[in-house]
């Protein structure tokens, strides 16, 4: 018998459309590029990070299927409350020096993502406002890299704000509000 975590899907799911609504919106207006072209750049690197995450949970989970605080995980997603035991003590620190882990491996994540994507030419190399604002510099690879660092500084910002309200959504349905 298979069983399906389906408030983790739909919590997903949720978590997902405010993270690409709050990513799009930040994308469009620092990196000067379309609407359409913002929520593609927002989509692809949030479903392409929680792919990947859902595959190293899933990794973590076995090698280290009967670890305490790996049961606790499982009970979460499964049930959405930790479950009571002594494999308790502890796990809140855990989760905390997880989160922050996850917060910054998905910045590295996406920002990588987003250059090789612009490498493959899947996505367009630098929208034109990006382009004539660093005209003048002496060379193409200059431009390059003064166009990665606008990236990289937005998908910070982007990724940050997105997390922020995530949080807060989380603490909202954590609590019962």
């Amino acid at each position: 018998m298979m069983v399906l975590p389906l408030r983790a899907i739909a919590s997903q799911i949720l978590l997902l459309l405010v993270a690409v609504a709050i990513e799009s919106t930040v994308f469009h207006h620092r990196l000067a590029v379309s609407r359409r072209l913002s929520v593609q750049y927002a989509l692809a690197l949030d479903l392409l990070c929680v792919a990947l995450g859902w595959l190293g949970f899933f990794v973590l989970v076995e090698l280290f299927a009967s670890h305490p605080w790996v049961i606790q995980v499982m009970g979460y997603i499964f049930t959405g409350r930790f479950i009571d035991s002594p494999g308790r003590d502890g796990i809140e620190p855990v989760v905390a020096v997880a989160t922050i882990i996850l917060f910054f491996s998905s910045f590295f994540l996406k920002t990588q993502l987003l250059y090789h994507l612009q490498r493959l030419q899947i996505f367009p190399f630098e929208s034109e406002g990006l382009y004539h604002q660093f005209q003048q510099a002496k060379t193409q690879r200059l431009i390059r890299y003064q166009i990665r660092v606008d990236q990289d500084r937005t998908i910070l910002l982007a990724h940050g704000l997105s997390h922020g309200a995530i949080f807060f959504l989380l603490v909202v349905m954590i609590l019962g509000l």
